[in-house]
């Protein structure tokens, strides 16, 4: 009798925490309290500023979640309001360019939308890595405060969205659909913290304290619907204001020791990226995830007390 009530407490605990809410992500540009998991954290100081918070662009980690169809990613660091462009490459299907191709008015495959493909041509990701999406930050003063957003395919034309303005004359703020797509964004440029200016190791306790930054919530219908168990690799770095001059703030990160990578993956400025072949530097310049890899808070509890149960269910049939 009282293993029957062990196993009936057991499986009534198990079958209350299913059911119990899952406390949800806030739009905020602040990981705290939101249940995030750490996915790459920053290897190199950046040649691009240091935070002071507005004179200076660093990423300092990146952390996701998974929750209702949703994949939230917060890159937390700076971005300078100067428009220098955080670029968040997504690998999340079949496909995909490896070697990134002009834009189809220059005879590739690529959208015009921002003038990035042209500049980005003849770049090289490492080679796990193909891009299937991007998307386009920044923000800066151009008859006044703004932030604006891209979102494309890579390889072909098949999607282009653009939204300007998305905080509404603000540099910085939260925006829940700033796209047709779906992609909500948010942005916190208070950080002080994090990794220091120049090119020696960084500091990754300090890069993995920061709180703030950018924050995404990206529908997985809106990259190709990746399946439970499916693998995405997101490659996310800052560039100059007209895509032309890579700086060594990129996620996963670089060697230490490195400068900014400029046109010609040496600090050259050529007027194009083309010359950055990834391959060339030790490590892997992006992250994995998988979409089942990183469970829901409630999800931990709902196994931790099923197997208490059961536990006591053990110990009863072995008296």
């Amino acid at each position: 009798m009282k293993r029957l009530l062990c196993l009936a407490i057991g499986w009534f605990t198990v079958g209350c925490l299913a059911a119990a809410p899952v406390s949800a992500v806030t739009l905020d540009g602040s990981i705290a309290g939101d249940g995030y998991t750490l996915a790459a954290v920053q290897t190199v100081e950046t040649q691009f500023g240091d935070a002071s918070p507005n004179g200076g662009s660093e990423l300092d980690a990146a952390w996701v979640r998974f929750q209702a169809g949703t994949l939230y990613l917060a890159l937390t660091g700076n971005l300078e309001s100067n428009f220098n462009k955080l670029n968040v490459f997504i690998d999340s299907v079949a496909g995909g360019e490896n070697v990134i191709t002009n834009d189809t008015a220059s005879g590739g495959n690529n959208p015009t939308n921002n003038g990035w493909a042209s500049k980005h041509a003849g770049l090289t990701f490492d080679t796990a890595f193909a891009a299937d999406y991007l998307i386009i930050l920044r923000n800066g003063n151009f008859g006044g405060n703004r932030f604006d957003l891209d979102f494309n395919t890579v390889g072909n034309t098949g999607l282009v969205e653009a939204s300007t303005d998305i905080f509404s004359g603000s540099l910085t703020g939260s925006n829940a659909s700033a796209v047709a797509s779906g992609i909500g964004v948010a942005f916190n440029n208070s950080n002080t913290g994090g990794v220091l200016g120049g090119t020696g190791a960084a500091n990754q306790a300090a890069a993995e304290a920061v709180q703030t930054g950018i924050e995404l919530a990206i529908p997985l219908s809106a990259i190709g619907n990746p399946g439970s168990g499916d693998t995405i690799r997101i490659s996310a770095m800052i560039n100059g204001s007209n895509h032309d001059y890579l700086s060594n703030q990129v996620l996963g990160g670089l060697p230490a020791g490195m400068g900014n990578l400029g046109g010609d993956g040496t600090g050259g400025f050529t007027g194009t990226v083309s010359g950055v072949n990834f391959n060339n530097f030790a490590g892997s310049q992006y992250f994995e995830l998988r979409t089942a890899a990183v469970p829901e808070p409630a999800t931990l509890l709902f196994l931790g007390f099923g197997l208490f149960g059961l536990t006591g269910v053990r110990r009863k049939i072995k008296k």
